[in-house]
């Protein structure tokens, strides 16, 4: 597969993943606008530090399988190794199964040895856990199942079921919980049956149209060799990475709820998520970037890799600045606009987690890359070393600092892991995106936004919609003038735009009629 093939394969597959990602986020925040117009800000902080601590649970409970299932299916199918990928399948999802029904067991019971003498004395975090753990097993195995279709490169499965079920059937829970004035424990079980119902759906579907042809499946036995201890081995590591790497999340929500109030945890969870939008990108091209380069791996075909690393790290980070600049530049306006005046004071916080998040994008697929070569024991090193620099700087700043120094200790970890996965790969791989063309890039927008600053600091930028629209006009020019993209790029990219509007105009009527089913 050359360069070409595989960049159009990822550009082409992302491109529904990127707007079905887009329009799940876009619900979340209107999800949280619905409940924190209905919850006192100490509410929406309880509810976010049990959702912590669900989340917490469910990455643990998945043991990295959600990771491990997708690389080894499509290195398999690369080696034409089909009774392998069965193998993996049914053991995978029997583990999920296990550890999500021993997380019921586990995790309420842990979570008040560990917080019920201290930030959660009164219990209740603890009640909110209690109702929510149910969902993990559901959370578990949906992963699962997603996680297999993307194996097997149909990632729309993804968009389908976390992007637009569950988002849609959360709004839809909680706007009725709101309705009805709901207490907060009613907006914890609508939390529940959304989860439950998206579940449902996904078994209707996996049912219908299964990931295996018919014909291959009925070939299926239970059994668990040395393929199934092979992706246990890879993927424990992936475990403890997606584990640690989740932490440095929410051990922001865990520490501030510890050293500050409830408020200054709901005001923090609310304005977090709009940085979230900033890793839209490489997290839509890179569910598709692992299984296409995998399977190179696994067909020893890995003369491309360094190229597709390079362009689409560059097309990445190209495409995320504008956003990037405008949250940095204007934190103010976004707060204002989607939470309201009394949650403004966590301004100072975005700023400084759009500084974090930037990063993902600019270093751009180092994580896919290690992940794809089968190099999963660094990532869990480089994890650890990462969260435990977030905690140590959590913990001197979080309590002179607040949410600020929250913050700072998120940015500072996310930076320093994306520093080290970059090293590894060029080091071990002699791959890095870090080309003539990508420096000049770097120096360009470091330029404009140091330019927007001084521009608002003088009083000559008032956040007008005018304003964002000629900055993102302005870039992109600037961008084509200094010759970021070259000629091979610009005919990729025209390949790219006939094939994407072909695939449009065949997905949105299937997509249509799969949800309908």
């Amino acid at each position: 597969m050359s360069v070409n093939d595989s960049v159009n394969r990822i550009v082409a597959g992302s491109g529904v993943i990127l707007a079905g990602t887009f329009i799940g986020m876009l619900l979340d925040i209107i999800t949280k606008k619905v409940l924190t117009s209905h919850l006192a800000p100490a509410d929406f902080g309880t509810y976010a530090l049990a959702l912590t601590v669900i989340s917490v649970t469910g990455a643990v409970a998945t043991l990295g399988l959600n990771e491990g299932v997708p690389r080894y299916i499509a290195f398999f199918r690369g080696r034409h190794e089909e009774q392998k990928v069965h193998e993996l399948i049914i053991s995978a999802m029997i583990m999920g199964l296990i550890a999500g029904l021993l997380s019921i067991l586990v995790s309420p019971s842990l979570f008040h040895t560990l917080a019920g003498n201290g930030f959660d004395a009164q219990g209740k975090v603890l009640s909110v856990v209690k109702t929510l753990i149910f969902a993990v097993p559901f959370t578990i195995l949906l992963n699962l199942t997603v996680a297999i279709y993307r194996g097997f490169d149909r990632t729309n499965v993804n968009m389908y079921f976390y992007n637009i079920v569950r988002p849609v059937s959360l709004l839809g829970f909680a706007t009725v919980a709101v309705f009805i004035n709901a207490s907060l424990k009613g907006v914890v079980f609508a939390d529940l049956l959304s989860m439950i119902f998206t579940f449902g759906i996904m078994s209707v579907y996996f049912i219908k149209r299964p990931p295996i042809k018919r014909a291959v499946k009925q070939e299926r036995k239970i059994q668990f060799g040395g393929t199934t201890r092979q992706l246990i081995r890879y993927s424990f590591p992936l475990l403890i990475t997606a584990t640690l790497l989740n932490i440095m999340s929410w051990i922001d929500t865990i520490m501030l709820g510890y050293f500050k109030s409830a408020e200054i945890v709901g005001i923090y969870n609310a304005v977090y998520p709009i940085v979230g939008f900033l890793s839209l990108v490489v997290s839509s091209m890179g569910f598709v970037y692992v299984p296409v380069t995998s399977r190179l791996w696994g067909q020893n075909e890995t003369a491309p890799l360094g190229s597709i690393y390079e362009i689409m790290t560059k097309w990445c980070f190209l495409l995320t600045f504008p956003l990037f600049a405008l949250i940095f530049v204007y934190p103010e306006y976004f707060i204002t606009k989607l939470y309201g005046e009394q949650y403004v004071s966590g301004a100072i916080a975005l700023r400084i987690l759009a500084l974090g998040f930037i990063a993902n994008s600019y270093f751009g697929f180092n994580y896919h890359t290690l992940l794809a070569s089968g190099d999963s024991d660094f990532l869990m090193k480089c994890s650890v070393a990462s969260a435990g620099i977030n905690v140590a700087v959590n913990f001197m700043l979080i309590p002179e600092y607040g949410m600020v120094g929250a913050a700072i200790g998120t940015a500072v970890s996310f930076s320093s892991i994306e520093v080290l996965m970059t090293l590894r790969a060029w080091r071990k791989q002699n791959m890095h995106p870090f080309t003539s063309m990508y420096r000049r890039l770097t120096f360009i927008v470091i330029l404009m936004v140091g330019s927007m600053l001084a521009a608002k600091n003088a009083h000559l930028l008032t956040g007008a919609l005018w304003e964002y629209a000629t900055f993102i006009v302005g870039y992109f020019l600037i961008v084509h003038r200094a010759k970021i993209l070259n000629s091979a790029e610009m005919k990729m990219i025209c390949e790219i735009q006939k094939n994407f509007r072909y695939r449009i105009s065949l997905r949105i009527p299937e997509s249509l009629k799969t949800l309908a089913l």
